[in-house]
Parts: C-alpha cells; sequence; structure tokens
C-alpha cells in the first residue's frame, strides 16, 4: 500500500497538471468502488473544476467547486495515471475526463481502492478522514505533542507507529525504517521507551518520511508516480526488504519476523 511519501508525490505530481482542469464525464468501470453512488458522480462531478490536490494521510483530497471535494485512497494496488497503462488495461475501474481532452485514469487489480464524491462538511465523514490522528510533518506537530500522543498507551511500538488514529501516514515499510533510525527493536514496549526515547523516535519519523518524498517514494511492488515514473527510495531503505542482507551500519545480518501483524525487518545489533 502506498504510503505517505508515495501519496504525496502522487499529489504534488497531480498539482502541476491538473489545476483548473473542468470535469467533462466519469466512466464507472467498476461502480462499487465510488461512493455515494456512480449516479452521484454522473449528476454532480461533470462541470466542476479542480481547485486544489490535497493529502490527508494516505488519502488524496481534490478541492473542487461548488464546495465539493473528491476523495480517493489506493488502498493495496490502485493507481492514478495520465495514460493507460501496458498490461494493466483491463484493471482500470474508473476513467476522469475532462474538457480539454485529457483523461485521468484509475487502475486498481485488486479493487480494493476507493473513491468518494461528497460536500465540504460530509467528505470527512463519509470517508473516514475523520478519524485520523495528526500528520506526521505538520508544522505544528511539536515534540511534545507527538510525545503526549503516546503517553499513557500501551503494546509495541510497531504496532503504534501503524495507527493511522495516532500518526496519519505511516506503513510498514517507514515504521521499520523509523524503528532502525531510532534504535529501537519494533517489538519494544511502548512503557519501555522514556522521554528520551522518544525524541528519537520523533526525529527519525520526520527524517525517514521527508527521504522518502526527497526520493518520490518506494517502488517495490504496484506503486508509480502519475506519469509511471518508479521511485527511488527503495534503494536508500536500510531494512525493509533486506533479511539476509549485511546491516549498512554494523555489518550484521539483517533479520525479518513477524510484528504488528506484518513482515518486519530489523538488525538485532543496532536496535535495542
Amino acid at each position: 500500500m502506498p504510503e505517505l511519501p508515495e501519496v504525496e508525490t502522487i499529489v504534488r505530481g497531480l498539482r502541476s497538471e491538473i489545476i483548473n482542469k473542468k470535469f467533462w464525464s466519469v466512466e464507472g468501470k467498476l461502480k462499487s468502488i465510488l461512493y455515494p453512488s456512480f449516479r452521484e458522480f454522473e449528476s454532480k462531478l461533470p462541470g466542476l473544476r479542480i481547485l486544489d490536490v490535497r493529502r490527508r494521510g494516505k488519502f488524496i483530497v481534490f478541492v473542487l467547486s461548488n464546495k465539493m471535494r473528491l476523495v480517493i485512497h489506493l488502498r493495496m494496488t490502485g493507481r492514478l495515471m495520465w495514460h493507460k497503462e501496458k498490461g494493466r488495461e483491463k484493471y482500470i475501474r474508473a476513467v476522469f475526463n475532462f474538457s480539454d481532452a485529457t483523461a485521468l485514469f484509475y487502475s486498481d487489480v485488486r479493487k480494493f481502492g476507493r473513491i468518494w464524491l461528497y460536500n465540504e462538511k460530509d467528505y470527512e465523514r463519509a470517508s473516514g478522514i475523520y478519524k485520523l490522528g495528526q500528520e506526521p510533518l505538520a508544522t505544528n506537530l511539536s515534540f511534545e505533542k507527538f510525545y503526549k500522543l503516546f503517553d499513557g498507551k500501551s503494546g509495541i511500538l510497531k504496532n503504534n507507529l501503524l495507527r493511522q488514529d495516532l500518526v496519519a501516514g505511516i506503513g510498514n515499510i517507514y515504521a521499520d525504517e523509523i524503528c532502525f533510525r531510532s534504535g529501537f527493536l519494533p517489538t519494544t514496549r511502548l512503557n519501555n521507551i522514556g522521554k528520551k526515547g522518544y525524541q528519537n523516535i520523533y526525529g527519525a519519523l520526520r527524517y525517514c518520511l521527508k527521504e522518502g518524498i526527497k526520493h518520490r517514494g518506494v517502488s517495490v511492488s504496484d506503486f508509480v508516480s502519475t506519469r509511471g515514473n518508479l521511485g527511488k527510495h527503495q534503494h536508500y531503505l536500510k531494512v525493509y526488504g533486506r533479511a539476509g542482507d549485511k546491516c549498512y551500519v554494523c555489518k550484521s545480518i539483517i533479520e525479518k519476523t513477524r510484528a504488528a501483524g506484518r513482515g518486519t525487518y530489523y538488525c538485532a545489533v543496532c536496535q535495542k
């Protein structure tokens, strides 16, 4: 599933090309992913202009004229493309046609993605955005505010990093990278971390996500940009996907286990 850096890469790519485009029509190849209904898209979307594109957690939010919002969550295998992808044509689930004769294609192999069209008052509750926690790269997320999010919580570190109601946008890849950079095992229990440890986690979190954005995301399975370009951050990962390889820091072997229900990578020497 695309995580914060990948979704941010998509949003930035869209923003540079899609602002002020006007919807002409919509094609629902798989109507069940469109909420509240394809009929709503058919009747309300044509004629609306795109004013902005934003990211909230892993959600893509199109700010439209007439106080409307188009929201997309890519889930596991969703892609937004300016052209049909060779070999994936049969997986196109929706097409958004614009008045300038361009089109944005939504493809999804596993059909888990969702698309919503609601007014500005209702879109957060309809899509589930209202449940999201803090934006990890927001300027107003100070360390003290971050620390309070975890204060009194229980369980292991990785599980809590994945909680979208605490900090929005972190998934499996970046959770492992954050744990490595902060020096904690993913299975470390929160009550064993301490305030100084949380300072390390806070710094690691912001660093790892910013680096992911800088390198335009991780392409290890389905992620590509809106123009079909691969991200480059997979070449900079320190532990994720590197089981059996040597740690870049201590040269011991990266190990793989299961934590928070996910395949989890770590260095038993660098992380405690």
